[in-house]
C-alpha cells in the first residue's frame, strides 16, 4: 500500500464498499462500518485475529469493538479526518477475508 493515504469523497466510497459495510458519521467525521454477529465468542476471537493480522500487512488499522455477540469495526484516516483508499481496501480485504462470517 502507498505510503500516502488518497482522500476519497463519500460517493467514491459508496461505488466499491461491499454491501455488507455502511458509512455512519460520528462528530462531523465519516467512517465506514461493518458489524459481524456472532453465534459463539470464539468465533469474535477469530474474527479479531484475522483482522489484526490484515490491519498489521497492510498497515492501517481500524476500530474494533469485541462485545458479547457482536465485533464492530470502524474505519476511518485520521490523519484526514475522514476517509480513504487505506479505509476502502481494509473494508475490501477484509470481506475478501471473512466473506462468509
Amino acid at each position: 500500500m502507498s505510503h500516502l493515504p488518497v482522500p476519497l469523497s463519500l460517493e467514491q466510497i459508496r461505488k466499491e464498499l461491499p454491501i455488507t459495510w455502511e458509512i455512519v458519521t460520528a462528530n462531523e467525521v465519516p467512517k465506514i462500518v461493518r458489524v459481524y454477529k456472532l453465534s459463539q465468542y470464539l468465533e469474535g476471537i477469530k474474527i479479531i485475529t484475522a483482522l489484526a493480522k490484515l490491519a498489521n500487512d497492510i498497515d492501517h488499522h481500524p476500530d474494533m469493538l469485541f462485545s458479547n455477540g457482536s465485533v464492530r469495526v470502524e474505519l476511518c484516516t485520521h490523519s484526514l479526518n475522514g476517509l480513504s483508499n487505506f479505509d476502502l481496501q481494509f473494508a475490501i480485504s477484509a470481506e475478501n477475508l471473512l466473506s462468509n462470517t
